[in-house]
């Protein structure tokens, strides 16, 4: 009955990851379809481009995207990091977007700066195969036992010739 059971919740379980991987294609899609009819977006916008409406509402299908591209790293890498930058996406997006009042505007600073926060004081250290906004990766191969004799280092005294 034991092994009954572990093998149904195996099963379960890779059926939500085959279930979240068809999400993701899903998600992928829409994300290339809604980029697809940017460009439409971009000629409304481009028509009427001493507007601020519609400068907002070319940003706001922008935001959309890149708020989709975040979701879609999340789907298929979950981890803290990715889904603090969805959430800071959608923080900064209903800042930009919306028309909001001062007070709104305060608590959407103070979200974002708790989010943040959040990464820096509480979260896990971030992966190294991670290059998100919040890893503090740029890309470098460096180790952090490198950084270190690299940040010890002191160059050569000039040579007087």
């Amino acid at each position: 009955m034991n092994k009954f059971l572990h093998k149904t919740r195996s099963t379960l379980y890779e059926s939500c990851n085959f279930l979240e991987l068809l999400m993701a294609l899903v998600v992928l899609i829409a994300i290339l379809i809604a980029c697809a009819s940017l460009g439409d977006a971009f000629m409304a916008y481009w028509d009427d481009k001493f507007s601020n409406k519609a400068f907002l509402i070319f940003v706001g299908h922008v935001f959309n995207i890149l708020i989709g591209i975040e979701f879609l790293k999340m789907l298929c890498q979950p981890s803290e990091d990715t889904v603090l930058e969805v959430l800071i996406f959608l923080v900064a997006r209903h800042m930009i977007i919306e028309h909001t009042t001062v007070m709104e505007n305060f608590i959407t600073i103070l979200s974002i700066g708790v989010l943040f926060s959040i990464k820096k004081y509480i979260s896990l250290p971030a992966r190294k195969e991670s290059f998100g906004i919040f890893s503090g990766n740029s890309g470098s191969n460096t180790s952090d036992k490198d950084k270190i004799n690299l940040e010890n280092h002191k160059p050569n005294p000039p040579q007087q010739g």
